[in-house]
């Protein structure tokens, strides 16, 4: 979970995504914007992005908890992120009533836990308070 940069009222303040792997690489910036000559080390996460379903409103207000699911393959699933920018690790609980599909992805080693049968996907899943 961390935040978003979503405004306004339908905006959500968090963006949540599924941590696949974290990578490190020495970088040496060079260059005239460059501030330093020395190779660092940067740290990144390599990250499954889940959307937020607005078809049913969440929190508080609406007495039920936020529904998420994996974005499709259109809508860029994947990305890296910061590490420093995670606020934490949320419990997500899958939404069972609503099944498993396979409408974002196909099967995959890599997008999904080695425990998964790398075929499916649960449709939603419900973000813990």
């Amino acid at each position: 979970m961390m935040l978003s940069n979503e405004d306004g009222e339908e905006g959500h303040p968090y963006w949540y995504a599924r941590v696949l792997d974290l990578f490190h690489a020495s970088v040496l910036h060079v260059g005239k914007d460059s501030k330093s000559s020395e190779v660092q080390r940067m740290e990144f996460l390599f990250v499954r992005w889940f959307g937020r379903d607005t078809s049913r409103p969440g929190g508080w207000q609406a007495h039920r908890l936020h529904r998420i699911g994996f974005v499709d393959v259109e809508s860029n699933p994947f990305g890296f992120v910061d590490p420093a920018h995670i606020l934490r690790a949320v419990h997500l609980i899958p939404a069972f009533a609503h099944l498993e599909t396979t409408d974002f992805l196909g099967p995959s080693k890599v997008a999904r836990r080695w425990s998964d049968d790398n075929e499916s996907d649960w449709r939603y899943y419900y973000v813990n308070m």
